[in-house]
């Protein structure tokens, strides 16, 4: 749930609230299973869930918490149309003039990978994996050489 915890922290640094009055966590997580070999590992599975952050007492302009997050999801997340994720739901609930409590619920997939591992725990395919935090990194620049120049 790297991706709920990343954008967590990214709106406490914009200080929209007090940390106290900010609160996220998920639910419904599903697993599905992929079992692709991938770059240096096993694309094991995607889990899916539903992510929940809530913020109490929101005093700033709720179009500047949306762009804040539609930002952040633009920059962190480009792959939300290739899953079909719904777009996030935002509901405002004020409580006077200056005050609202936010419920925004968003849905995340992330990619679970395994490395080979001959200590590993986990068995599949006749050979023993571990559970790795796997970050894929996507060459933007390259050259293709001919006659081993």
């Amino acid at each position: 749930m790297i991706k709920l915890q990343a954008l967590t922290t990214y709106l406490l640094e914009r200080q929209l609230v007090a940390a106290e009055q900010l609160d996220s966590w998920t639910e419904q997580v599903t697993l599905e299973l992929v079992w692709k070999p991938d770059v240096g590992g096993m694309h094991m599975a995607n889990m899916r869930y539903r992510a929940a952050i809530m913020l109490e007492r929101f005093a700033d302009h709720p179009a500047r918490l949306m762009a804040l997050v539609g930002s952040w999801l633009e920059n962190h997340d480009p792959d939300r149309d290739r899953h079909e994720l719904p777009a996030p739901l935002f509901d405002v609930e004020m409580l006077d003039s200056d005050l609202a409590d936010v419920d925004i619920t968003l849905e995340f997939v992330e990619p679970q990978y395994l490395a080979e591992d001959p200590a590993g725990e986990i068995e599949a395919f006749g050979k023993t994996w571990a559970f790795v935090p796997f970050d894929l990194w996507v060459a933007e620049q390259g050259e293709v050489g001919r006659g081993g120049r």
